[in-house]
């Protein structure tokens, strides 16, 4: 019998994923040696196993300052910071937007259950910008199915490696999970329609600023979309635009592209703008995160040369 199917059926509290899991971190053993979720199990193996803590009924509220773009009795739009997980998980519990969330108010949905009070979508960790949590189960429902129906105007601000041509254009590649590393997505045929509609508002010729207008909403669809083309997110190692950029490209390998990478400390994205009619008020409503602070310098670096 394979390994992890031997376990889910004697250890009841954990499912097969999770015990998957518990095998590849190398918290399970045959005969003191790690091995595959695959390995086919013989009489007299010894298996050893360790099992991680209970994971907690709900997040601990924490008293991490946060900045309310907009709030009324259904909604809270929050600017996140860069480097700000939004909610826990693989080994993270503390420092969360939701722990933020929890300690501001007590009145959060838990359509999404009590690891995710609030949360209606997500930002990636290093993405900052407008995040919409909603405060009623009712109002979670309603404006998850804006989302659903691409009903919300979702603007960008991206800084990427060159200058996207033409300057104003579509990005139509359907993306789909990488059979490499499962943790990236790709460009792939077998992949689910995305598309992304971008304007270079800045030509550094090195760099630009690009106004970046989602369309759908693909994990990652931006940076993956912008690497597709040839013009990763500066500062996203993970989809080619960290900086190895600089040593594999010529035209970026000078001075001020090394420059420039000293005040990145993330990939260079942000949420600036949403757009929606309310569900509950029938008004249309417009969110605006100020461009953060890192953008600006780079800005200002490239301005002057």
């Amino acid at each position: 019998m394979r390994l992890d199917i031997y376990l889910s059926d004697r250890i009841k509290t954990l499912s097969r994923s999770k015990i998957s899991n518990l095998i590849r971190a190398g918290f399970v053993k045959v005969n003191r040696a790690t091995v595959k979720s695959g390995y086919s199990l013989r009489t007299g193996d010894e298996i050893s196993v360790v099992l991680p803590s209970p994971e907690p009924r709900e997040i601990p509220p924490e008293n991490i300052p946060i900045r309310i773009l907009y709030e009324d009795e259904y909604f809270i739009a929050i600017d996140k910071a860069p480097g700000m997980v939004v909610h826990p998980g693989a080994g993270v519990l503390l420092g969360t937007l939701t722990g933020a969330l929890r300690n501001y108010t007590s009145q959060l949905s838990l359509v999404n259950g009590p690891m995710k009070p609030g949360l209606v979508h997500r930002l990636d960790k290093d993405t900052s910008g407008v995040i919409i949590a909603a405060k009623t189960d009712e109002a979670h429902w309603k404006i998850a199915r804006l989302f659903a129906e691409r009903q919300i105007y979702k603007e960008y601000r991206a800084l990427v490696w060159g200058t996207p041509e033409p300057n104003i254009g579509l990005i139509d590649a359907p993306i789909g999970r990488s059979q490499n590393n499962r943790k990236k997505f790709t460009v792939t045929q077998s992949g689910r329609n995305a598309r992304t509609r971008y304007e270079v508002l800045q030509d550094f010729d090195i760099m630009s600023f690009l106004k970046v207008i989602l369309e759908t909403g693909r994990t990652h669809q931006i940076r993956v979309h912008f690497a597709h083309v040839g013009h990763p997110v500066v500062g996203d190692p993970t989809y080619g635009g960290g900086i190895k950029y600089l040593l594999r490209n010529t035209k970026a390998e000078n001075d001020l592209g090394n420059r420039v990478m000293t005040l990145i400390r993330r990939q260079m994205l942000h949420a600036h703008r949403i757009r929606f009619v309310h569900p509950l008020i029938d008004k249309e409503i417009e969110i605006v995160a100020p461009i953060p602070e890192d953008f600006l310098a780079v800005e200002k670096m490239l301005v002057v040369k």
